[in-house]
């Protein structure tokens, strides 16, 4: 049997992503980012930051098949695995039902480990979960999914929004400390708690930008080298 390929992204120079708007007889593109040079990630933890209201949860939603590109082309190998910014499930259910529901074997225990090093009580019903806590299980589902699918991509829309300083800095390093089989893309809105990634996306004046190279002490000062 074939070794499953490794997991990667390709965006195309010029590939355009927004949506359409106005009445279905005429219909106008209404680009948001285009990208400026041709683009390729594989497995590891790649980070994008970027204002709000500039296309990045849109971007994500191209990559995951959800929405349309405008121009261009992109291709992504590997299994596509989607975590929203909002966890919608019955508020009555427990986490640990949940887990227990979704997950068997190894993949239920690496669930419920997570659960633990994340302090999530698993008793609690999701609907008096805090945002924080909320989002601490759409994480756990996540990463307990790469465990049963191997070579895939994951993409995360804001997954660290809601939670403390503390937990922000464990879940980037369980990031960073995880198995290179899979490729992150993650939408973030600050980069102190990150110090060990692959690469950077950034918006810049409408233009995508990539990079894998850090400048200055972090990517911190990456991000803004280069919007300067």
């Amino acid at each position: 049997m074939n070794a499953p390929s490794s997991p990667s992204l390709k965006i195309a120079p010029g590939t355009r992503f927004g949506y359409q708007s106005g009445p279905f007889w005429r219909r106008q593109d209404r680009t948001l980012v285009q990208s400026e040079g041709a683009v390729s990630v594989g497995p590891g933890l790649h980070l994008f930051v970027a204002p709000n209201g500039v296309g990045k949860t849109t971007l994500l939603r191209s990559l995951a098949g959800l929405s349309p590109t405008l121009g261009g082309s992109l291709q992504v190998e590997g299994r596509v695995l989607y975590l929203s910014d909002e966890l919608k499930m019955d508020e009555e259910l427990k986490p640990g039902a949940l887990f227990r529901s979704l997950f068997k074997g190894r993949a239920l225990q690496e669930a419920q480990r997570l659960a633990e090093i994340l302090n999530l009580n698993l008793s609690c019903p999701i609907g008096k979960l805090s945002r924080g806590n909320r989002q601490k299980v759409l994480l756990i589902i996540a990463e307990t999914r790469l465990i049963e699918t191997g070579h895939s991509v994951l993409l995360m829309d804001e997954p660290l929004s809601g939670l403390d300083a503390e937990t922000r800095e464990v879940v980037t390093e369980l990031w960073a400390d995880a198995s290179t089989t899979a490729l992150r893309l993650v939408i973030l809105h600050e980069l102190e708690s990150v110090r060990r990634a692959d690469s950077l996306f950034t918006i810049c004046s409408g233009r995508l930008q990539h990079t894998a190279t850090r400048q200055g002490q972090s990517w911190f000062d990456t991000y803004h080298a280069l919007h300067q």
